[in-house]
């Protein structure tokens, strides 16, 4: 029916699904059933052993073994599956989720041909994946096919896998399959044990003796659209489909959520640093390994009683490397005391952002060996605001103003500013200790006096203008004080006053 295909998917549905995404919890003997529209939709093995099965209403179930039924939540089932797939997102990028119409069957479809070689074959693939798995305790039952529904609808027969498995092999394993496999088809099935099909073998002698057209007819063209796919065959004639569909690759959203669970409840800061440390590295793996960078980081505590703290660290500039962002949580949580007990620890990463490229200076002769490192101002920044506040740490601009003390400007690390001296002041002498309010120097005779006998030496300068607001008319000198330290003072014209409003160096 078809030719060699080089396909090859591997079906993973998680009989259990209904019930360990709500995250239940009960000791292994307690009955256990989930329900929808008060018919149950899965049942452990507690339930099962006293009776109690899938297709009953709910108030059979509590009759015949007070069984605890829990509401099923579809919207934390699809949320599980998600999660499910970005981890096994690492065998395949071709990965889908599959939802059976009829019943709470659901799970993945993996497409493993394309990364046969880097698993060095089938089997070592097929069993990572299965130690993935088992290590997060579903009941899972798989099927290999050629194709996805061919995969899934295997996974409700068991077979072992050898490695050598051809589409042909595939098909006759389909074959043995009984029709009622078909639940997302009920009508379709009903009408097909009418006629006396009992397998999908059946169904495949059919259609190669009268083509597929005869199954159109009658039972509606989205049934054989189905059976066209399930055994990749054309739907308008009874052989191999001509053309490959292309796959679709599943991209996993960028975020990080670690935690990390204590033996014995933390109450020091100290008896965290691992914990902080270790989950820093994985992060700072995240981020290499998708060229990505992070900004700001939230830090979650807490306890058995379920008392929560979020602690959030923010560095100036987009970090990928661990080790800032563990000294400035590590100053953050020594700003504030542990409110708890402290027993998990967990890390996410806010708005990761693709890693740009940083710029480097060619060092033709040298010059830049032992000349430190071009982070380490930013760090030491970063370090400084969490220790001493967001808001204590700033750099100077500058302002295109006549006023000096307006030409000045106090910013936020983070903020743009001018690091231009404004054409005014460019071609002037200007201190680089610039008071931000003038200093009144006392006068004493025709003597001028602050923190010492201060002697005119170059000016004046005259700068006049502002009259919009408050009218500006100054004469500024450079004066050298007794301590032979230089200063910039200036008369105000207007009162006949004078100031000191700055300290050359």
């Amino acid at each position: 029916m078809n030719g060699p295909r080089n396909r090859l998917w591997l079906a993973l549905r998680i009989r259990d699904l209904p019930l360990s995404a709500l995250e239940a919890a009960a000791s292994g003997d307690e009955p256990l059933a989930v329900a929808e529209n008060r018919t149950l939709v899965y049942s452990n093995r507690a339930a099962e052993a006293a009776g109690i099965t899938r297709g009953m209403d709910t108030a059979t179930a509590q009759l015949l073994g007070g069984c605890r039924i829990l509401p099923r939540d579809r919207h934390r089932e699809q949320q599980a599956l998600e999660a499910l797939r970005d981890q096994l997102y690492r065998f395949s990028p071709h990965i889908d989720i599959h939802h059976s119409r009829a019943t709470a069957q659901s799970g993945l479809r993996l497409e493993l041909s394309s990364c046969l070689r880097l698993f060095s074959g089938l089997q070592p693939l097929w069993q990572a994946v299965m130690a993935e798995l088992a290590g997060r305790g579903h009941d899972t039952r798989w099927g290999l096919a050629h194709t996805p529904m061919g995969a899934w609808l295997l996974s409700f027969a068991r077979h072992g896998i050898s490695g050598d498995e051809t589409p042909g092999c595939f098909i006759e394993r389909l074959n043995r399959l009984p029709v009622q496999v078909l639940q997302d088809h009920p009508q379709a099935v009903a009408a097909l044990l009418d006629m006396g099909f009992a397998t999908l073998g059946d169904i495949a002698r059919q259609i190669q003796s009268s083509a597929l057209a005869s199954f159109r007819k009658r039972l509606g063209g989205e049934f054989a659209a189905f059976i066209a796919d399930l055994y990749d065959i054309d739907r308008d004639f009874a052989q191999g489909s001509l053309f490959t569909r292309p796959l679709a690759t599943h991209v996993p959203e960028e975020i990080f959520h670690e935690r990390v669970e204590f033996e014995h409840p933390a109450s020091l800061v100290a008896h965290l640093q691992p914990a902080i440390e270790t989950l820093l590295q994985r992060l700072a793996d995240f981020l290499r390994t998708r060229q990505l960078a992070c900004q700001r980081i939230r830090w979650q505590l807490a306890d058995i009683h379920r008392r929560r703290e979020t602690i959030e660290v923010r560095s100036d500039l987009p970090q990928h490397d661990w080790r800032l962002l563990y000294d400035l949580s590590i100053i953050t949580f020594d700003n504030r005391p542990i409110p708890f007990e402290v027993d998990s620890l967990a890390l996410d990463c806010i708005d990761p952002q693709p890693r740009r490229a940083a710029s480097q200076r060619l060092d033709f002769a040298g010059e830049g060996k032992g000349g430190g490192d071009q982070r380490e101002l930013p760090a030491t920044l970063a370090k400084l605001k969490a220790r001493l506040g967001e808001g204590a740490v700033h750099k100077v601009g500058y302002r295109d103003s006549l006023v000096p003390e307006l030409s000045q400007a106090i910013v936020g690390l983070g903020e743009r500013c001018l690091q231009q001296l404004p054409d005014a002041h460019r071609h002037s002498l200007r201190p680089a200790w610039l008071f931000s309010r003038p200093i009144a120097i006392a006068q004493r005779g025709q003597h001028l006096y602050w923190h010492g006998h201060l002697t005119l030496a170059v000016g004046p300068e005259r700068l006049v203008g502002h009259w919009w607001e408050d009218p500006l008319a100054r004469d500024y000198y450079l004066a050298q004080r007794s301590d032979n330290a230089v200063l910039w003072v200036y008369r105000d014209l207007r009162s006949g006053e004078w100031y000191v409003h700055g300290i050359f160096g």
